[in-house]
């Protein structure tokens, strides 16, 4: 069929090469035929037609006439950032397993590109959203849910608004870590967090304060939070006032990010891990384990949190967006190796 070659198929252009009905050929492909009482002859020329014509479904078309595109919009903050890599790879291979297909997008903490993003997802004929939302974007997310679209929350939530969400327990992360580090002995314990009014960032903050106070350590609770355009310069000039000023004893990293910046501020330094200072990280990174002193961590369950974004999306992409709110809060993990050892 060289004069299809170069230009785009139509369901016309089938139809009319079958000599049949454009509404036949759809219910074909749409996998009605049984249903209309299609014969199985006629079913086959059909598809045969598409094949041969190399024909592909107007996916936006099908969108506009109530269907699905069997497509779920994706936006993560920053798709280079090593969490939000495998956990997008997580959601893919998820997606994949159901029959969906994914299309990402980074928005860069920018409550600006994330409503760009959005409209183009949804333009596209997304059937739902999985959206890592960022400061700003509250109405946003209030004015999908309202207006009945399929989404879910990952790695941060709206406490005030009945999104549904699939997130780590993040105010007892910092517990554990901070704990695990009164527990070998460390008093001056400070932590590094970016500059956001987000639920991950707050309950990581008032987890290790909340730990601090119980132990009796409140005069030494000492957070710095840290900007997202300027984050290398900030992490390095706060750790070095932690170390040459503040004198700490134990720096906790609330973010995957934090934590690579921070160790190689130390490494500058030429800072002893955990001699002079002892560290606990965040997710999980080869970088820890190929520093000369392996790096304690929480682990974040990211297959775990990635997959149950999906099924919940896809549940209400079946069964339609209500009130009812699904959460999903998934327990961290003290991964424990030499840099947070007193004796390490």
């Amino acid at each position: 069929m060289k004069e299809f070659e170069n230009k785009k198929v139509s369901i016309k252009d089938v139809a009319k090469a079958v000599g049949v009905s454009t509404t036949l050929v759809s219910l074909v492909i749409n996998g009605k035929a049984k249903q209309y009482r299609i014969a199985d002859e006629m079913a086959g020329r059909v598809m045969a037609k598409v094949k041969e014509m190399n024909y592909t479904p107007n996916l936006m078309a099908r969108n506009l006439r109530g269907g699905k595109t069997q497509l779920i919009g994706l936006i993560v903050t920053d798709i280079s950032n090593p969490f939000f890599s495998m956990i997008s790879r997580v959601i893919e291979n998820r997606a994949n397993e159901l029959n969906y297909t994914v299309i990402f997008g980074s928005s860069d903490e920018k409550y600006t590109n994330t409503q760009k993003l959005i409209d183009v997802l949804l333009n596209k004929g997304a059937d739902g959203l999985i959206i890592v939302p960022c400061d700003g974007s509250e109405r946003i997310m209030e004015k999908l849910h309202l207006n009945k679209t399929p989404i879910v929350l990952i790695d941060r939530c709206f406490k005030n608004i009945d999104i549904s969400f699939s997130c780590l327990d993040n105010h007892r992360a910092t517990v554990i870590a901070t704990q695990h580090l009164i527990e070998q002995g460390f008093r001056k314990i400070s932590l590094i967090a970016y500059q956001s009014q987000m639920s991950n960032v707050m309950d990581r903050i008032s987890g290790y304060k909340d730990t601090m106070r119980k132990a009796g350590l409140e005069k030494q609770i000492n957070v710095k939070q840290v900007s997202f355009s300027n984050t290398k310069s900030d992490v390095f000039g706060t750790v070095k006032r932690f170390v040459e000023k503040d004198k700490t004893e134990a720096i906790l990293f609330s973010t995957n990010m934090l934590s690579i910046h921070g160790l190689t501020c130390l490494k500058e330094m030429n800072v002893k891990i955990p001699d002079d200072v002892a560290v606990v990280g965040f997710d999980e990174s080869d970088v820890f384990d190929l520093y000369e002193c392996p790096v304690s961590y929480i682990k974040q369950p990211v297959e775990q949190i990635g997959k149950t974004a999906v099924d919940i999306l896809v549940d209400k992409i079946k069964n339609g967006e209500s009130t009812k709110q699904s959460m999903a809060v998934l327990e961290p993990e003290l991964i424990v190796k030499r840099s947070s050892l007193r004796n390490g």
